[in-house]
């Protein structure tokens, strides 16, 4: 142990012994002093551990990997995309034809029987002569005129289950669709009446009218024969015709906003051969409609 005087002590810094550097007193050399208990070696301290890190509510996590295509799932996502789609455009009537014009067949699910308002009795509906003009009723897109008085011979008065009043041909039998709106078809199944009404317009009658009758092009033999603005209000007419395999079909559509701030469009239907029966059927119903 030479080399260490007087004695040593232990560094809790260095963790080593160190040497305790001797002092001469006055008297003389002091005597060596026994070791005292707090000169023993202390056991080594194991390292601290380590501190926990500290949150960052700033820190922006590192993206993990993307995962891959699951396989079998790119048809499902694309089967409910264009689920979304053809809902969406049945809702809204987006692309027009259906909404403004496309007669369809008229081949909806027999709905429930349209109440009788009024009924008058006669031959059937009146051709009248078709000077080219659309006529115009009173009161277009319905309003109180149409409960003063009766429709004309060969029509009555309902009450649709949609909530509106219209005159129609005695005898003609109700259907609807959720996509085409409802319909009243004569008896022999040649001709019909379609009502449809828009919740939430955004085009104006006359602009869905036009598209109406650029959709239609495609159908054989198609013709626009007039598009016009009737009035009163924002009012449009589309006249128009084309092939069927039972014979060429004349088809007139009104377009308009109601009295309820709804657009509605009313078309009628048959044979070009019993025009201008159309145009009169159309008048009739225009008279008397009521959102």
């Amino acid at each position: 142990m030479s080399g260490y005087g007087g004695g040593a002590r232990w560094n809790d810094a260095t963790q080593s012994w160190e040497p305790v550097q001797e002092t001469q007193a006055p008297g003389g050399p002091v005597p060596p002093q026994p070791p005292s208990a707090s000169l023993q070696p202390l056991p080594l301290r194991p390292p601290p551990p380590p501190a926990p890190p500290s949150y960052d509510p700033t820190a922006v996590p590192s993206p993990g990997p993307v995962p891959g295509p699951v396989p079998g799932s790119g048809r499902s996502r694309h089967a409910v995309v264009a689920g979304v789609v053809a809902a969406v455009l049945a809702a809204g009537g987006v692309g027009g034809w259906l909404v403004w014009g496309g007669d369809g067949d008229g081949k909806g699910t027999a709905g429930p029987p349209a109440v009788t308002s009024t009924a008058t009795d006669g031959p059937g509906p009146s051709s009248g002569q078709d000077s080219g003009t659309p006529s115009d009723p009173a009161s277009p897109s319905g309003g109180p005129a149409a409960t003063d008085r009766e429709p004309p011979p060969g029509f009555h008065t309902v009450e649709d289950p949609e909530g509106f009043t219209i005159a129609v041909p005695v005898n003609w039998n109700r259907t609807s669709s959720a996509t085409e709106g409802v319909f009243y078809h004569s008896p022999d199944g040649k001709s019909l009446v379609q009502i449809f009404t828009l919740a939430a317009p955004g085009t104006p009658p006359y602009e869905s009218l036009r598209q109406t009758s650029g959709n239609l092009a495609a159908k054989p033999g198609y013709q626009e024969l007039s598009l016009e603005r009737t009035g009163p209000g924002d009012a449009a007419e589309l006249v128009y015709a084309y092939d069927r395999e039972e014979g060429r079909r004349k088809v007139v559509d009104r377009a308009f906003t109601g009295t309820d701030g709804r657009q509605h469009a009313i078309l009628v239907a048959g044979p070009e051969t019993d025009w201008p029966q159309q145009r009169g059927t159309l008048t009739t119903a225009l008279e008397f409609f009521r959102p």
